[in-house]
This record gives structure tokens, sequence and C-alpha cells, in this order.
């Protein structure tokens, strides 16, 4: 099983799990964390079992685990008292944190205490990151713009080798695997840990990132 952790209301997770279907992916929702099942096991992570698309797997068969959200909003817990609703979702952003760290499978990306899916940069972060890297950080962008997606070694719609490199680079110093940034005419003007996986190229390079093809 591939896990996407995110939400049945984001369009880009639940495309993600349709995409992947033939991988045998579920999405794991804020839904699942919140029904009975789960048994976390510190000492032995793997020998665990979680609740994903409504149903208890044992955390052996989950093969990786791609989050799509960087927290759990209070907002979404519709089915929890009102009142309970912020203290049970900072209880569940803990809970997965601890639980994503633990994991013995592949997990793009493994969470930090601020974020489920990376380092939680704000964009002067992302620009001292780049100057440590020797990246050209603009804080604007400054003609038109495109993406590049860093997944592993592969890096999607790169114009050159330049771009790559640059990519590649920040992707190494936030220590992510899945890395989204974007290039403008003047250099790298935005970056996020969890971007649009929304082509077949993109898609298929995750999961042959994460041995699931």
């Amino acid at each position: 099983m591939l896990a996407v952790l995110g939400s049945g209301l984001d369009r880009s997770a639940t495309g993600l799990v349709e995409a992947w279907s033939t991988a045998g992916a579920k999405l794991l929702s804020a839904e699942d964390l919140s029904r009975a099942g789960w048994a976390f096991r510190v000492a032995a992570p793997g020998a665990g079992v979680a609740v994903v698309g409504g149903e208890r797997v044992p955390v052996s068969q989950i093969r990786a685990v791609v989050t799509r959200r960087p927290a759990v909003l209070a907002e979404e817990l519709a089915a929890i008292e009102p009142a309970d609703r912020a203290y049970l979702a900072a209880e569940m952003n803990a809970f997965l944190v601890a639980w994503l760290s633990a994991l013995p499978c592949p997990v793009l990306n493994r969470p930090t205490p601020r974020s489920l899916s990376g380092p939680a940069w704000t964009a002067l972060h992302w620009a001292a990151a780049a100057a440590e890297v020797g990246v050209h950080w603009v804080a604007e962008p400054v003609g038109p713009t495109h993406d590049v997606v860093v997944c592993g070694t592969a890096c999607l719609d790169a114009r050159s080798a330049g771009e790559t490199a640059a990519a590649q680079a920040l992707a190494q110093r936030a220590g992510v695997e899945l890395l989204g940034v974007r290039f403008c005419t003047a250099g790298v003007c935005a970056a996020t840990t969890i971007p649009p996986l929304d082509t077949h190229d993109i898609r298929a390079a995750v999961l042959d990132h994460l041995g699931a093809a």
C-alpha cells in the first residue's frame, strides 16, 4: 500500500490517490486519525497498525507515505465537538510527527516539529539557505516563471543544467527528497516542500523514487 497523507477536500491529494490506484494508493485523512484501531509501537514501529482509508492496516504493509499537508487543521474535524477540535488537531499533529519519523518505509517528506512535510521555512529562510549553497534568490519574480520538481536524484522540468544543480542544492540544504522550486528570469523566487504532482512524468518519477512503480 502507498499512503497519501492529505485531506479528502484537497483535490491534489485525492487526484494522486486516483492516479496511483494501480500502485495500491489510499488516502490517509484526518478522519482516519480519529478512528479506533491505531497501534504505534515506539520500540518496533514496523509492528504497529494504522488506519488508512477507513481500514486497519499493518504498518508492515505500507510501502511508502507521500505527505501532502503541513498540518491537520481544527476546521477539518467536523465530527468532533467544536470546543475539542483545536486540542485534538494539535494532538494529531504531534502524533503524526512521531509516527512519520519512526516509519521504516520511505516518507516524502519526513516531518519536522513545525510541519508534517519537512521544514516550515519562510521566504527569508529559503533566501538564506539559497545563499549558503550559492543559489541566487530574488524576493520578487522577474519576468515569466516556471516550476521545477526535485524528487530524489530526478529533476523534472528544469530548463538547464544550472537549474537542475540549483534545485538539487536547495533540496539537499533543506534535507528533503521532494521539493518544488520556482525559477524566474533573475533566479529562484520560491520553494515549497509540497509541490504540485499533477503531471504524468512527475508522478511517475515519485513512484520510481519510492520503488512503488
